[in-house]
């Protein structure tokens, strides 16, 4: 950790801009001293390392008695979420400052989808900027938050991205194969979407990426569905990887919801869909898009919050609930 306590809590020191880091996420790990030299290069700047995700309460403690003008979170989607589930369900701010991203993981989708792209120290030195500049207030976003209860007795887990089926599939193939292969990580999930499609059509190796499990969603007051399904999503995202919006507008609620059936004619429809924008706006056979502001899923197969693996407790359905709202800062 590089941060002066006695100043903080003294008070004779207030910082605009507090950072907590994850130095063992995938960028980090060669990016982090380039961070450290601009923190170190900037007034009015505090810099909380973590020594893991458990810490995450300390740095929020101690950052708290500050009342800095903006929390930045520098590390992976597993970062993000365990800070947002700190903020949620055990805050120490009084106010909760607007919150901020580097991308310092492998995928980034949530701190891309804010518009925080590129090296993580020339994020921060922006961060920075706009904060010294006043212009933070313009640049605020609210976006609501997935909260998932896997029902195994451990605090709800806060993310942005839930997927159940092929989407936790194509995660794991894509760890498996594409990053080992050393592709570049929007070259690597391309790849893993083209994988999936052709799976689904019955071509490759693997025939089964694209089926799941027999499983049941429902959507309180909007729909059950029962059956087995290529993809099933859930996000408080506006954009996913390559800019997908595989979502709808129908309904009410944070939640967007889509779930694709089984079957190459349907993931065919729906990638059709997808390029001719017509998903979520007119009926797709085989494709359902929801808004709500909770869906349970019932089934056997792993699901996947903010890249997280989580495994479903036999007889209990995973709910996820979106009806709560953090502020943003947005760079898009």
């Amino acid at each position: 950790m590089n941060v002066d306590r006695e100043n903080i809590v003294s008070g004779t020191v207030v910082p605009l801009v507090a950072i907590i880091s994850n130095p063992k996420s995938t960028t980090n790990a060669s990016r982090i001293d380039a961070v450290r030299k601009v923190v170190d290069e900037s007034p009015n700047v505090v810099h909380y390392e973590l020594d893991g995700i458990d810490s995450i309460p300390d740095a929020l403690q101690l950052f708290a008695r500050a009342n800095p003008a903006i929390l930045v979170v520098n590390g992976g989607d597993g970062t993000i979420g365990a800070v947002l589930a700190a903020l949620l369900h055990n805050n120490p701010f009084s106010v909760t400052p607007p919150i901020a991203y580097l991308p310092g993981g492998k995928t980034n989708m949530t701190a891309a989808d804010l518009g925080f792209k590129g090296q993580p120290e020339k994020v921060l030195k922006k961060l920075i900027s706009l904060t010294n500049g006043g212009k933070l207030p313009e640049r605020l976003t609210r976006k609501h938050l997935i909260e998932m209860d896997i029902g195994d007795g451990k605090p709800v887990r806060v993310g942005m991205f839930f997927g159940t089926a092929g989407v936790v599939k194509g995660i794991e193939w894509c760890r498996e194969h594409a990053y080992n292969a050393g592709l570049p990580n929007g070259l690597a999930h391309s790849v893993a979407i083209i994988k999936l499609i052709l799976s689904a059509f019955g071509i490759g190796r693997d025939k089964t990426l694209m089926v799941s499990d027999p499983m049941t969603i429902t959507v309180p007051g909007s729909g059950r569905m029962v059956g087995q399904f290529s993809a099933v999503m859930t996000t408080t995202l506006d954009r996913l990887l390559l800019r997908l919006r595989p979502y709808g507008q129908e309904g009410r609620g944070g939640l967007r919801f889509s779930a694709v059936e089984a079957g190459g004619k349907n993931v065919f429809a729906a990638v059709r869909g997808l390029i001719s924008g017509s998903y979520g706006k007119k009926t797709i056979d085989g494709v359902h898009t929801r808004r709500s502001n909770e869906i349970r899923v019932e089934g056997s197969d792993p699901v996947t919050l903010d890249g997280e693996i989580y495994y479903p407790v036999p007889g209990k359905p995973i709910i996820l609930k979106g009806d709560r709202t953090l502020t943003f800062v947005s760079l898009r």
